[in-house]
């Protein structure tokens, strides 16, 4: 005997326009039915490059709680999504139906159909009210973001670019396992790529001409160090970013680095994160990420003395 199941097409109706999804989420997997609002918890799913128009948009941001958790905020809205195990973006319909009609519409033409993997932190921490530890990687970016955030707050100016190659970057970026010269070129360049080559030179520089400051340098490390230290005269901003420039010059080095005798700028490096000569990239890494997480704290707390890490 065979049996024949009905697909589901129930249409919830929290919206007119009409979104592409799987009502069978909604009612199979744990937690999402209700007796009330019948719908709201549907999944709904899109590419990952619906984030990116919210990120470029004046008035819109989105912020990141992990690499794969967070919220958009669309002047008076703010929806909450995760990032699944397929690099798909999924929000909830009945917050997708309390934006304006012409962001649905933008929403609608990234609506993908359903790929049936809710699993991630999005449905841990809203629906099994499970919240996972946060990696060092993911409270890195995470502080990455707020900090970028304080700064349009406080000078009306986005101190970032190239955020979705930086988003994309450390969301498929994970710790290194093995110790050779191409991983430390990898991990090196990658890091480079989403703390300091996502800065925005020329948006710095207006920065530092609009504070009356002069910057000893062109680059967006100077340029920073430069507006940090105007608004904090007091502060030691130039130990506080120490790490960043230790970042820059450790992609400096393994950009030309063979193996043999270790070099001096190699050295130095290794100096300035008080490790040995030798030190394994596993321990170079951890010192140079915990240096960064403090850094970016320390540079939220000077743009937002307020800030409570």
């Amino acid at each position: 005997m065979t049996v024949n199941r009905k697909k589901d097409v129930t249409d919830f109706g929290f919206t007119k326009i009409r979104f592409l999804y799987d009502p069978d989420e909604y009612f199979y997997f744990p937690g999402l039915y209700r007796s009330f609002d019948e719908g709201f918890l549907q999944p709904v799913y899109f590419k990952r490059q619906v984030l990116f128009k919210y990120d470029n948009t004046p008035g819109n941001r989105v912020k990141f709680a992990s690499t794969t958790y967070g919220t958009i905020d669309a002047e008076d809205n703010y929806i909450s999504f995760g990032i699944n195990r397929h690099g798909n973006v999924v929000m909830w319909l009945g917050d997708i139906a309390k934006l304006p009609e012409s962001e649905q519409y933008y929403l609608r033409s990234e609506n993908i159909p359903s790929d049936h993997a809710l699993g991630s932190e999005f449905y841990d921490g809203q629906i099994e009210l499970v919240f996972t530890p946060k990696t060092k990687e993911d409270k890195l970016f995470s502080l990455r973001s707020i900090f970028l955030d304080k700064c349009l707050t406080r000078f009306g100016v986005s101190f970032g670019h190239l955020e979705a190659e930086a988003f994309d970057l450390a969301l498929s970026f994970n710790p290194p396992l093995v110790d050779t010269l191409k991983e430390r070129r990898h991990v090196a360049d990658t890091l480079n790529k989403i703390y300091l080559e996502s800065l925005d030179s020329s948006a710095l520089g207006k920065v530092v001409t609009s504070l009356g400051a002069k910057s000893p340098g062109t680059g967006s490390l100077k340029q920073l160090q430069t507006i940090l230290q105007t608004i904090a005269p007091n502060d030691d901003i130039g130990t506080l970013m120490s790490p960043l420039y230790v970042l820059y010059d450790l992609r400096v080095v393994y950009s030309h680095l063979t193996r043999g005798a270790i070099p001096s700028q190699l050295l130095a490096v290794t100096k300035r994160l008080d490790l040995a000569p030798d030190a394994s990239l596993a321990d170079i890494y951890a010192k140079l990420t915990d240096g960064l997480v403090d850094t970016f704290t320390g540079m939220v707390k000077v743009v937002d003395p307020s800030f409570l890490a």
